[in-house]
């Protein structure tokens, strides 16, 4: 059996799209033919079931975490595209995550045969204690200051819990106001995995329950999540070292904005 692969998706600033990247990464996975596993790990504003018309969930993360269910009971199979998935039970209080319940999680997927497990989780720092369970941690942002600096500080926090990260950057159109992929690099010392492009195509995935890559593969968003996870699953079956960690984040975020 093939080594499973945890991948979270974490921001520190709401609204950046990190739900829309988690659910077409894990489809383009689960269409590329691996065996894949999303779950809506948001404990306060759970939405995956939003974009894949499974809203209605009764049995879910929270019933995991609290012990009421077994990890195999709460799956349920997206309809068109076959992926598994856990939803967030969308008109439940929100709750945390105690470290019991995330070794209780961890220790039943490591006995399943998922080869990708992708987590969504809240905005915030909630739960960072997960990230010795993961592979590695996806920082979405979007291309302005407030959101670049939120995910520094993010990229900053996993790197004094020595947890391997790379970011996303997300809605980026290439506007002169818009923060480039050269400045991130200046930046961000991890690895920038992908730009992928503002598309009208994600509004009207959202609003019609169907992911994007579905909804059209031609797209730009489409094509960029594609390359993505092409390049992402190429990484982590290559068996590539992790890169050293380093410091400084806020020193060369202190001199971007200064120069």
């Amino acid at each position: 059996m093939s080594r499973q692969h945890i991948v979270r998706l974490v921001s520190q600033k709401g609204g950046v799209g990190k739900t829309t990247i988690a659910v077409n990464l894990a489809v383009y996975l689960k269409g590329m033919g691996y065996e894949t596993l999303l779950i809506d790990a948001d404990t306060t504003n759970p939405s995956v079931g939003f974009h894949l018309g499974m809203e209605r969930a009764s049995i879910g993360y929270r019933s995991i975490a609290y012990g009421r269910s077994p990890l195999r009971e709460a799956v349920a199979v997206h309809p068109s595209t076959g992926l598994h998935v856990i939803p967030g039970i969308i008109n439940a209080k929100p709750f945390i995550v105690s470290d019991e319940a995330v070794r209780r999680i961890h220790s039943q997927l490591g006995k399943s045969d998922y080869r990708f497990v992708i987590f969504d989780t809240q905005p915030g720092y909630a739960n960072f204690h997960v990230s010795k369970y993961v592979d590695e941690t996806l920082i979405v942002t979007t291309p302005d200051m407030p959101s670049l600096s939120s995910a520094i500080r993010v990229a900053s926090t996993l790197d004094r819990l020595r947890a391997k990260h790379s970011m996303v950057l997300n809605r980026y159109s290439g506007r002169k106001y818009e923060v480039s992929p050269r400045e991130i690099g200046s930046i961000y010392e991890g690895r920038l995995q992908a730009v992928i492009p503002e598309d009208p195509i994600v509004p009207m995935s959202i609003e019609e329950h169907i992911p994007a890559m579905e909804l059209g593969r031609r797209t730009g968003f489409a094509r960029e999540i594609a390359s993505f996870g092409r390049s992402y699953c190429d990484l982590n079956m290559s068996g590539e070292p992790e890169a050293p960690l380093r410091e400084g984040f806020f020193r060369r975020l202190f001199r971007f904005w200064h120069r």
